[in-house]
């Protein structure tokens, strides 16, 4: 497979790539496929993205579903859905759709409809952008996973074994059956299930 470099402004059509660097303004008008997938500039892709590695330290839209085994976000993501063995944010990332990841820590913000995993951290009170946000929280309608870590969060239900809530939570519906763990500075409306409170 070729390697790809872009730093000037351009469009490609998609294929299969061993390293795609974007430094400039770049366009995908089709599916790609990469080993590994840097986006320093700004990029727009109107197909399904697969790749082992993508990081995103400018700005990227993608049309439809990425799916990478480790996806980094130290700038802007905007897309469709989400699937990656591995999310690490410390930017924004706002999806359309599902987020699934086997461990995700966001230290930024996010915003999606739904979050699945199996150990999820979300801190929307610190990261690189925390400032420009403004006391922006992250805002999920879903997160669903055995492990939950959340702080700084709006969301509807939070369903999964262990829970943690900290300051800056409003949340509905907490769905627990494991241990719970709340902060005084957070709003819950309702706790189901059969869960032990932990100080």
């Amino acid at each position: 497979m070729q390697d790809f470099s872009f730093g000037g402004k351009g469009t490609m059509n998609g294929g299969e790539y061993s390293t795609i660097i974007i430094d400039g303004i770049a366009e995908c008008t089709g599916t790609l496929r990469a080993e590994h997938l840097h986006i320093d500039g700004i990029f727009k892709c109107a197909g399904a993205v697969a790749a082992d590695v993508v990081e995103c330290d400018g700005a990227a839209e993608f049309s439809a579903g990425v799916c990478a085994k480790k996806f980094f976000v130290d700038g802007v993501a905007k897309l469709e859905r989400l699937e990656a063995d591995e999310i690490n944010c410390d930017g924004f990332i706002k999806a359309e759709e599902e987020v699934s990841a086997d461990i995700m820590h966001v230290d930024g913000c996010i915003h999606a409809k739904e979050i699945v995993g199996d150990h999820i951290s979300i801190n929307s009170r610190s990261g690189k952008i925390a400032g420009l946000l403004a006391r922006k929280t992250s805002s999920i309608k879903l997160v669903e996973a055995t492990t939950v870590k959340l702080r700084g969060v709006t969301a509807q239900k939070v369903s999964g074994k262990d829970i943690v809530i900290g300051p800056h939570c409003k949340i509905k519906n907490i769905d627990c059956s494991g241990t719970l763990r709340l902060d005084k500075k957070a709003k819950v409306d309702t706790i189901t299930g059969e869960y032990t409170i932990v100080e």
